[in-house]
């Protein structure tokens, strides 16, 4: 598997019927980034087994056959790179940290918790997600099922630990109920109501990388294809197609990571949650993986990245950067 890199300063839909963007998807100004630099190494390539394919189904434990693991990599943050491995500290600091095996499924994505108990001492990370379950809607005020706020709860169970955690999240109801919903499982608060403390980013939705939203829309309406604004956004940030209506995806990455996601190392505090959209977090994991954790479009068997899918990006005190691509239920796609 390749590596990208990057110079930092500041280390900084359920198969969908016809559905539409989580958020709104107004192109934001790309923000002036400074970067810094690094070196980066990988092991072996990712499985090839398209998930798609009938006569090679999914693990119904989700996990990935042993005998054909998903690649890991690390990088200094001097150089920011693509896809890996990184947990929590230990209560007792006179015990030994020994993080778990990452077990990715057969698209590219490992367990929440998994990769959280990868997480060794001296490192730091940053879980980028999608929010969980919405009602009907795709509106400001859209809130969170009933359902949605019980995923995001479990998401929480699974990062409880005696680290601190904190919190930001998109201008949308959803995005904010997700996090606080969050910090219930973690049971770092008791309820979610306008006490939760957490921090506003409106520039993270899928307007991020968008250059000319009406192009965007014109493919929607005359590919021939069976699309819908997300389509277009994985068959652009998985196959280049559709280029000229967005920005260049690794450059786009780079802004994001330095200027919103990644701070330096002694800023940052031991996890930090972010809580985003579908046309946001797709683009981010194909770039940050090299494409190996897999929201592809596939004109048979289709699917789309699930609620409480996303990025983990975990740096250590000697400024490394890598990222896992992490779900937070059962399966990485609807």
């Amino acid at each position: 598997m390749n590596l990208k890199n990057l110079l930092f300063l500041a280390v900084p839909a359920i198969f969908w019927a016809a559905c539409s963007s989580d958020s709104d998807s107004s192109p934001a100004e790309a923000p002036t980034a400074t970067e810094i630099s690094s070196s980066a190494t990988a092991d072996p390539s990712v499985p090839t087994q398209d998930p798609s394919d009938p006569s090679n189904p999914t693990d119904p434990s989700g996990q990935t056959d042993p005998s054909n693991p998903i690649p890991e990599s690390s990088a200094s943050i001097d150089e920011v790179p693509t896809s890996s491995d990184a947990g929590t500290v230990p209560s007792d600091p006179d015990v030994p940290f020994v993080p778990e095996e990452l077990v990715y499924d057969t698209i590219g994505f490992a367990d929440i918790g998994n990769a959280f108990h990868t997480v060794a001492p001296d490192e730091k990370v940053v879980f980028i997600l999608r929010h969980a379950a919405r009602e009907d809607g795709t509106g400001r005020e859209t809130p969170l099922t009933n359902n949605g706020k019980l995923q995001a709860q479990s998401v929480g169970q699974k990062l409880i630990s005696s680290d601190e955690f904190v919190y930001a999240h998109t201008a949308y109801v959803r995005t904010k109920e997700t996090a606080c919903n969050i910090a219930l499982g973690r049971g770092q608060v008791q309820v979610c109501d306008d006490s939760f403390v957490s921090d506003t980013i409106s520039e993270l939705t899928g307007g991020w990388f968008i250059k000319d939203e009406d192009l965007r829309d014109s493919y929607v309406s005359n590919t021939g294809k069976d699309t819908n604004t997300s389509v277009i956004v994985s068959l652009w940030a998985y196959d280049g197609e559709f280029a000229d209506a967005f920005y260049d995806l690794e450059e786009r990455s780079k802004e994001v990571i330095n200027t919103y996601l990644i701070k330096d190392y002694a800023e940052m505090p031991k996890a930090k949650v972010i809580i985003s959209h579908d046309e946001f977090v797709v683009p981010l994991i194909a770039w940050a993986t090299n494409k190996t954790a897999s929201i592809r479009y596939r004109t048979m068997g289709r699917w789309w990245v699930n609620y409480l899918t996303g990025l983990a990006i975990i740096v250590n005190s000697k400024n490394e950067v890598r990222y896992i691509g992490i779900k937070g239920l059962d399966s990485a796609i609807e």
